[in-house]
């Protein structure tokens, strides 16, 4: 399934419309910039990767974009993507 039909699924959006689809893939690419400027590679379908992409669709939403930069949840969400195992050389 493409990301975002995940998305739309996460944020109840169970129909198509032209315009939303337009305006979820606009916030996708935005979401996707934010977690890539914060070094985390969301090219993948994880399973976090998509609840991250929806959390910032949905405050999207409902916030101020200028509040989002540094909310605790995303933050969170940012930390979990880039952490790496540690090597075992």
């Amino acid at each position: 399934m493409a990301l975002i039909d995940d998305v739309k699924r996460r944020l109840g959006i169970n129909y198509t419309e032209e315009n939303k689809e337009a305006e979820i893939a606009q916030m996708i690419s935005a979401a996707q910039e934010y977690f890539a400027g914060a070094g985390w590679d969301t090219t993948s379908a994880s399973p976090l990767v998509v609840e991250a992409i929806a959390l910032f669709c949905k405050m999207a939403q409902s916030t101020d974009p200028a509040s989002l930069t540094n909310h605790p949840v995303l933050l969170s969400y940012i930390i979990q993507g880039r952490t790496v195992a540690a090597d075992d050389d």
